[in-house]
Formats: structure tokens, sequence, C-alpha cells
């Protein structure tokens, strides 16, 4: 998805994202600075402190992907807000740690009631579903197109996936399919889990302590009360596909040292 749109190449075009709703706490403020600027710069001009860094610590054993996240304890988090809908708080907290053959992300999302219609894979409109979103810059380019090293997954809460990966036009190939594993465990009608292993095969990196990567994380779905599509992220984009606005993730050493 370049500029606005989520999937160039499927037919009928899917809609399009909506701009990120900015925090209740700071509507009013952000109401100017929304209009010439992105939510996460008018943050910072507040004097709210925006994460850009996540840490992944290296780990011994590869999680179980069970929905228990005891195994998680000590990893790297980002903790994620969302504009509360139909009188429910929305915000995730993103897991990640590392081992020599894949890069493992955990979502603890808490959001409205789930819901979700797609099934199958690259199934059109899947993002609308509730889920989790994450895109990857390997090269940490920064690049305004989605070139061949760039990837993202779209992992819906019935665990069905669309996925695709940047092209040397930067126009991302919706044909792509991803090699990585996941699995989604849900806990009530509004807190759900989803854990996710990628392959170093597929980032197309060596991993090594201080190698770094461009990255950003998304929790879709929808306003009950009206259906519209709603979503939230790490770094505030309005533009997806973007790897310019993209944080960072820095391979840690083991968890509990630095």
């Amino acid at each position: 998805m370049v500029g606005k749109s989520r999937a160039p190449g499927i037919e009928p075009m899917p809609t399009k994202r909506k701009q990120k709703p900015p925090h209740l706490a700071w509507v009013f403020c952000l109401i100017a600075l929304m209009s010439s600027g992105d939510s996460i710069q008018g943050m910072e001009e507040m004097g709210q402190t925006v994460s850009k860094t996540i840490q992944a610590h290296q780990t011994g054993s590869p999680p179980t992907f069970d929905g228990n996240l005891a195994e998680w304890a000590g990893a790297g988090k980002v903790s994620l807000e969302g504009r509360p809908l139909a009188g429910h708080a929305r915000r995730a907290e993103v897991s990640v740690m590392w081992d020599a053959k894949n890069l493992y992300l955990a979502f603890d999302v808490r959001s409205s009631k789930l819901q979700a219609q797609v099934r199958e894979h690259d199934g059109d409109k899947l993002w609308e579903d509730d889920g989790v979103e994450f895109l990857v810059d390997a090269r940490l380019d920064r690049s305004k197109k989605f070139l061949p090293e760039d990837f993202s997954y779209h992992i819906n809460i019935l665990n069905a996936v669309y996925d695709d990966r940047g092209t040397p036009t930067g126009e991302p190939d919706p044909k792509w399919n991803g090699a990585a594993r996941h699995a989604v465990t849900i806990l009530d009608d509004y807190h759900y889990i989803v854990e996710i292993a990628v392959p170093w095969s597929e980032i197309g990196l060596r991993p090594r302590l201080g190698t770094r990567l461009g990255m950003d994380f998304c929790v879709n779905g929808k306003d009950p009360a009206t259906g519209e599509y709603d979503y939230f992220d790490w770094r505030g984009l309005k533009v997806f596909h973007d790897p310019s606005g993209f944080g960072e993730l820095l391979l840690a050493g083991p968890r509990g040292r630095m």
C-alpha cells in the first residue's frame, strides 16, 4: 500500500485508511496540530515522550504459541493506545524477542467488542476486521517507497492473513506470500493475543547484537456504533507502507542483561 491505498492491484480497490483520531486527553490541543502535521509530532511538541525505538532481547528458547505470555516476561515492549469506542478503552502492548532463527512478536490487545468476517488468505478488507498489523523495513533505509526489502502482515482474530512485499517500483505486491508462523488466542469478547515468528531468512538479515530495522505496529478494527474502520499504531502514521515514518527495532542481548 503506497500513498493511502491499502492494496494496489486488487480489484475492486479496498477502502482507504482514515486519518488516525487523536487521543482524547489531548484532543483540543491537537486539533490545530493535526491539520499541519502528524499526531506524533504534535505530541512531541507538547512535551509528551513518544518512543521511537524498541529493544528486542535475545531468547535462549522460542516461545510457545499458547496465549500465555509468561514466557515473554522481560521482553522488550511498546504500548499503543487508541480512542475508546462504544465505551471501551482500546490499547495494546507489543512484546519482541529474537533468536538465531526468528524475530518473535506478541500483541496483547484490549479493544471494543471483537468482530471479524474474512477467513481466506489475502481476503479483501481483512484489515477492517479486528486484528493486528506489522510492517518491516529490513534495511532501515527510511524510503518513502515500499521496496523489495520491505513487507507487511495483517492478521485478524480468525488467524487469516493479508501479506504483501515491496517491489522495485515502490508498489506493494499483494501476491507475495510470507512464511511467518502465527497464532491467535481470544480470551474474551474484548481481549485477544496474537503471537508471531518471522524467519530471518524472510527478513533478509543475519541477526546479531546491535542490528537495527524499521518497524511499525498497528491494531485494526471497526467502530461498533458506525461500522467505520478505525485503527491505532505505534508511530502515528497517516499513510501506511511509508517506511520513512517507521520506528526502530534494536536487537539487544539476553533478557535481564544490557
